[in-house]
């Protein structure tokens, strides 16, 4: 809340996560992370704005409530990969950008 958080899972087993933001940012960097099946992300983004950093290996579903706001997927190379993650998300006046 009001703040920043950086979460690096770089070289760890990943296996999803809960992000909230309200009124701050949160980047979550999953890029080296290890993904061995299909994970979840559950989001809410209030007034805030979260940002993940997703392998180019993994399929992304996403689903969402957005309430003047919204989530993207910015990603310039969709790879598709064996692993899905699949993104919950609810936004707020708040977005989500996936890179």
């Amino acid at each position: 809340t009001f703040g920043e958080q950086n979460i690096d899972f770089s070289n760890e087993k990943f296996e999803g996560c809960n992000l909230t933001s309200v009124f701050g940012s949160i980047n979550c960097n999953l890029q080296d992370a290890i993904i061995e099946e299909d994970i979840i992300i559950n989001i809410s983004s209030i007034f805030g704005s979260i940002t993940i950093t997703a392998p180019e290996n993994t399929k992304i579903k996403i689903t969402s409530i957005p309430i003047f706001g919204g989530i993207s997927d910015k990603r310039k190379n969709k790879k598709e990969g064996k692993n899905t993650i699949y993104i919950n998300a609810t936004c707020l006046f708040g977005g989500v950008d996936i890179k």
